[in-house]
């Protein structure tokens, strides 16, 4: 069988034309997969080790904080939080 190359790409007997379209999906769900593992064990260990975030890490362990928490109402430090945060909203001090 005779390939012609047209403005769509190759064009053969043999299906090279659906070939490529199920190729390139395979190829973005291998990327995909190829990024998520990188940022799961090499860049997040690799922020874990930075200066700014090792202290944050280590207080989160010592005090047993659930990081994965969505609410953190039943943790007293998060508690004290909210408490000062809602007061520095309603007692802001107003213009002069």
């Amino acid at each position: 069988m005779d390939a012609a190359i047209g403005r769509k790409g190759v064009e053969t007997g043999f299906g090279l034309r659906r070939f490529f379209p199920v190729a390139r999906r395979w190829a973005l769900l291998f990327l995909g997969v190829l990024l998520i593992w990188t940022f799961m064990f090499i860049v997040a260990p690799w922020v874990e080790k930075m200066p700014a975030v090792e202290p944050i890490i280590r207080f989160i362990e010592e005090n047993d904080i659930d990081a994965s928490a969505l609410y953190y109402t039943e943790i007293e430090e998060f508690s004290e939080a909210e408490i000062h945060m809602d007061n520095a909203m309603n007692f802001a001090p107003r213009g002069p």
